[in-house]
């Protein structure tokens, strides 16, 4: 193994040892302690490796295509609020925002991204050191931001991989193809939009969580597409182009499509089962079917519904359906339980009936939930 390689290691062991031990010990980065992390690391990459000013890249055309995949990822997600509407962001102009949430921000991703860069760029590009630095660097991400969920609870599981892990992947996958393709000056812009816009953008639409996150994900994704695609020395045959075009159409597509189906966003939702209280007819880890719907009409007894209640989605049957002044109510039972639901639900606490069901294809994230339990 080459001295390089070897000095680019321990940079990334550094970095992994401290975030591990935040997972543990949670307290390592809080009040921006990650910032002296960055600042060390980033000064011991230059006295291992020394500065280099000679380097020179011709960034300027992928440059400009990132910024214009940018600006369309904006202009339609904000268009997208004429129709859904716009939430008001928990920022503002003040001093506060900018010494706590945009100037650490913006230093946080200067620094990894030199770091990335000068490690890509001193080893020569090294497949090693480029895959075990992306690891790196989506480690350390997901823990500075792991104390925000409660892993315990699995709508914050779901949220957890969909929101910040998964997108963090195909971010920095993309800065890995960036470093590996031009200089560091691409990644820190492309960053910069697209994490700090959001403490100076005081609305945002109403897109939801998740199909927030499909489009992070996205994104990245049709990016680093487009700077591969640049590299290709051979140009392919427009055959070949089309049936390439069909298969990201289609990829993109059945991505959106399974986003979308687990959101709610659409008038039909998929969920997982998480007890045995409807066995036999629905167990554990199966994924169902609801088709959102509070209306009485369509609600009779016998049928399954999905409920809120205390902070958690109960899926039960229907066994009681009472008429109150013009307003029903409704008692349900699991079929595993002995006793009949202590509570009444409202028309505004039902979710949706249950249309169907696919037997255990959901345990994987019934594991996972229990396991941090």
């Amino acid at each position: 193994m080459k001295t390089s390689q070897k000095k680019a290691l321990l940079i990334i062991g550094i970095m992994t040892l401290f975030s591990v031990l935040n997972f543990f010990i949670p307290s390592v980065f809080i009040g921006g302690k990650y910032l002296i992390l960055l600042g060390s690391v980033l000064g011991l990459l230059y006295y291992l490796f020394g500065v280099d000013f000679s380097r020179k890249s011709n960034d300027v055309l992928v440059l400009r295509n990132i910024l214009i995949y940018v600006f369309t990822y904006y202009l339609v997600i904000y268009l997208s609020g004429l129709w859904l509407g716009f939430n008001r962001t928990i920022y503002s102009y003040s001093v506060s925002n900018l010494t706590i949430n945009i100037i650490p921000s913006m230093l946080c991703i200067i620094a990894v991204e030199i770091i990335r860069g000068e490690l890509i760029y001193k080893t020569n590009k090294d497949k090693l050191t480029i895959i075990l630095s992306c690891l790196a660097f989506i480690l350390f991400e997901v823990s500075v931001d792991f104390a925000a969920y409660n892993l315990s609870v699995q709508e914050n599981l779901y949220q957890f991989f969909g929101i910040l892990i998964i997108p963090s992947i195909a971010k920095n996958i993309l800065m890995a193809i960036i470093h590996s393709r031009t200089d560091k000056y691409p990644a820190i812009i492309y960053r910069l939009l697209m994490e700090t816009l959001t403490f100076l953008l005081l609305i945002e639409p109403s897109t939801g969580p998740y199909i927030k996150s499909v489009l992070l994900i996205l994104l990245p994704v049709l990016i680093g597409i487009m700077i591969v695609n640049m590299d290709k020395k051979v140009q392919t045959s427009p055959e070949k182009n089309k049936k390439n075009r069909y298969t990201y159409m289609v990829l993109v597509f059945i991505l959106l499509f399974m986003v979308l189906i687990n959101s709610g966003f659409l008038k039909y939702q998929s969920m997982v089962i998480g007890s045995n209280s409807m066995k036999d007819y629905m167990e554990k880890g199966d994924v169902i079917l609801i088709v959102h719907t509070n209306d009485p009409r369509d609600i009779k007894i016998g049928d399954i519904i999905a409920f809120s209640y205390d902070n958690r989605i109960v899926v039960h049957r229907v066994v009681v359906k009472e008429n109150r002044g013009g307003e029903y109510y409704y008692q349900t039972k699991g079929d595993n339980n002995k006793d009949k639901d202590a509570i009444f639900i409202s028309k505004g606490m039902i979710k949706g009936k249950v249309l169907g069901r696919v037997k255990f294809i959901g345990l994987p994230s019934v594991w996972l939930s229990e396991l941090f339990k």
